[in-house]
């Protein structure tokens, strides 16, 4: 049994590259108005944009359940990590969205405000998964896709598609002196605090902060949209001697929006936003006269469904900064440190264990008062009256008895959000005059002493094996060796370890006097460097989960009878891997600037992206999300008019180490415009 969360923290590293674009650019001029005193702005950006699928399906990307096909080393694309894949061909929209942000600021003396809001509607939202395509269950009786939309889903992560209204910021401030001379910055209300120096690699300092990944995915975002406000009380006191103090209290907790169950980039059918289940040996489908597919029987998918999620409480989230502007250093440089207590924004997957209890539990028992029993051949034969399964893949009969154990606890999926992890942050900040035309050069370490990793599914599962009564043969791994779970309770999905994030970051600049510039007849070259790395410390014998780690385990049985069908129908060459202690990539960006382009006032930027996850697996969620071998690349070009009129066009590729790449078959094209007033 596999249930898909293995993909849940790989996040979409091409958006998060073109968003980097962002930082760079020049914000557009709002209007000013005057009134009774008090100075207003008003600004207004609509956009229309479209993003298309420019890669064919690959069948090792989609699960056999959907007509999918094995790896080039046995295994197979789990059944609950491909609906995205499904539901869109190559040529086909994968998003359209029309978006309007809305920003209201006003200022009276000292004091002022600032609102923010944005509504979208995207009409691909209702013809995303409809219909039939090359792929989908091939055990349904009349052709379909995986729509947003079933029994199980409802409405929700196809409304969550199709339309928003949201409040972005939405603060006041006052600016004051005390203590003399001491100056005081106070704000209150929805906003963004973001510490640090993080740039492209998540995982940071700034980790505390929800990020809306599912505006990540749409085509013309904001950086200003990835970043959620959240209502914050923040204070910045200025000290004597350079020193700054910052403090802040989070009012509530949100968790980090995902792209829906369904969609393109939807990084699970499990843990999305908007699913309702997890799936074993089949898929899901819908009858022709609009009832479920059968679930309750021995021979059928076996249905885990998702329950409530463990949510973290709203008070609770806190941090300090205190910083020092070093003029004795470089001609300036700004020092930082750090400590934030916070609540996690990404989901944990998990399940709750099984209840001693029904006619598999019974069976189960049985069999286990042999050490060993789970890995031999009585344990790992195919069961006949359910095997083959839906896609042809052997059943072992103790996997079986596993999955009517699991309906008979009526078993259920949970995302967890652990509370209360801390972060310990330094950061620097300086320029380098004399370093290729002046280089702004920063950096931050973040040590985080107890965060919470997700544990690698089928490790998870060790739980119910233990507790049906079952024990490894001498010189056999452990099957589960985590803090004892009572049956029908909650599985901790994840263990809490220390762990270290790093990442430095330049930016140079390059005018007309530079050879290359000057080659090129351009007005301006702009390079970005971004390198990152993940330290874990107490990774030895870890199960951290990497993606498609559950397809493996170092005990036999539990490989035979949870992970991937190759180990049992052989040859199979999937070893064992989970996070590393260290993990390490970079990012790189070149733009360069046209000014007059074409002798017009239109200014036209063509960029360049390109990201390699060097050496190592991260642990996640939070984390830089590192893949040992995975590279993006990413092209792009930008057409800005006065800063009112901009028409983008963008291409990303992902490929390297396909059998952990989920976006390996997924290259895109996107367009936007946009009219700032």
């Amino acid at each position: 049994m596999r249930f898909g969360v293995d993909r849940f923290k790989r996040w979409l590293r091409p958006q998060l590259l073109f968003l980097g674009v962002a930082l760079l650019a020049t914000p557009a001029l709002a209007e000013e108005y005057h009134f009774g005193g008090v100075d207003f702005t008003f600004d207004n950006t609509v956009s229309a944009s479209a993003s298309i699928r420019t890669s064919a399906q690959s069948c090792d990307h989609i699960s056999v359940y959907n007509g999918g096909c094995a790896s080039s080393n046995g295994a197979h694309w789990d059944v609950n990590s491909d609906d995205g894949d499904v539901n869109v061909e190559r040529g086909e929209l994968i998003a359209a969205p029309l978006k309007i942000i809305s920003e209201l600021g006003a200022k009276w003396q000292n004091y002022g405000a600032f609102v923010r809001a944005k509504a979208f509607w995207d009409p691909a939202a209702y013809k995303l998964g409809d219909g039939s395509g090359s792929y989908g269950p091939v055990h349904a009786p009349s052709d379909q896709r995986r729509p947003m939309q079933d029994y199980y889903r409802g409405d929700d992560a196809y409304n969550r598609e199709l339309r928003q209204l949201k409040l972005l910021d939405a603060f006041a401030y006052g600016n004051f002196t005390v203590f003399d001379d001491l100056p005081l910055n106070v704000r209150l209300g929805r906003q963004a605090v973001n510490w640090g120096e993080s740039t492209f690699i998540p995982g940071g300092i700034s980790s505390y902060l929800p990020l809306d990944v599912a505006a990540y995915t749409k085509p013309g975002t904001e950086l200003k949209e990835v970043f959620l406000p959240q209502n914050t009380a923040y204070v910045s006191l200025g000290l004597p001697a350079n020193f700054t103090f910052e403090g802040m209290y989070i009012l509530e907790w949100d968790k980090s929006p995902l792209p829906p169950c369904g969609t393109f980039f939807a990084p699970s059918d499990a843990l999305a936003d908007g699913c309702a289940y997890a799936l074993s040996n089949g898929e899901f489908y819908t009858n022709p006269d609009g009832t479920p597919r059968s679930t309750t029987n021995l021979n059928d998918a076996l249905f885990i469904p998702r329950a409530a999620s463990q949510n973290a409480r709203e008070q609770g989230q806190w941090g300090a900064a205190l910083r020092y502007m070093a003029d004795w250093l470089n001609d300036g440089t700004e020092l930082a440190t750090y400590f934030v207590n916070f609540h996690d924004k990404l989901p944990i997957g998990t399940f709750t264990a099984d209840k001693l209890s029904g006619l598999g539990y019974t069976a189960l028992a049985a069999l286990s008062a042999i050490p060993g029993m789970l890995s031999s051949s009585i344990c790992t034969t195919p069961l006949p009256i359910v095997s083959p399964d839906e896609g042809g893949q052997p059943i072992p009969l103790c996997a079986a008895l596993f999955g009517q154990a699991a309906r008979d606890s009526g078993k259920t999926l949970v995302a967890q959000y652990p509370e209360n992890i801390h972060v310990f942050g330094a950061s620097f900040n300086t320029t380098l005059a004399d370093v290729m035309n002046g280089t702004a050069l920063s950096g931050e370490v973040a040590y985080y002493s107890n965060m919470p990793f997700q544990l690698d599914t089928t490790y998870l599962q060790g739980v119910d094996v233990g507790n049906f009564g079952f024990t490894p043969a001498p010189g056999e791994t452990s099957y589960y060796d985590g803090p004892h779970v009572n049956p029908g309770d909650v599985i901790p999905g994840y263990m809490r370890t220390r762990a270290l994030h790093a990442q430095g970051y330049t930016l140079s600049t390059f005018t007309p006097s530079n050879w290359l510039v000057e080659a090129a007849h351009g007005d301006l070259l702009i390079l970005v460097m971004n390198a990152g790395l993940q330290y874990l410390p107490d990774a030895n014998n870890n199960h951290f989960m990497i993606p498609r780690s559950g397809l493996a385990n170092a005990n036999a049985g539990m490989a035979a009878n949870f992970g991937d069908p190759c180990h049992i129908t052989g040859p199979c060459t999937i070893a064992p891997q989970y996070a590393t202690t260290f993990s390490w990539g970079y990012r790189l960006m070149a733009m360069m600037q046209y000014h007059s382009f074409m002798d017009t006032a239109v200014t036209a930027t063509p960029r360049i992206f390109f990201a390699h996850d060097v050496k190592g697996y991260s642990a996640g969620p939070i984390g830089p999300g590192f893949v040992e071998g995975v590279k993006t690349v990413g092209l792009g070009v930008d057409f800005d008019y006065q800063s009112t009129y901009k028409l983008s066009f963008d291409y990303a590729s992902s490929f390297g180490n396909r059998y952990r790449n989920a976006m390996a078959d997924k290259d895109f094209a996107s367009a936007s415009f946009s009219f700032t007033f």
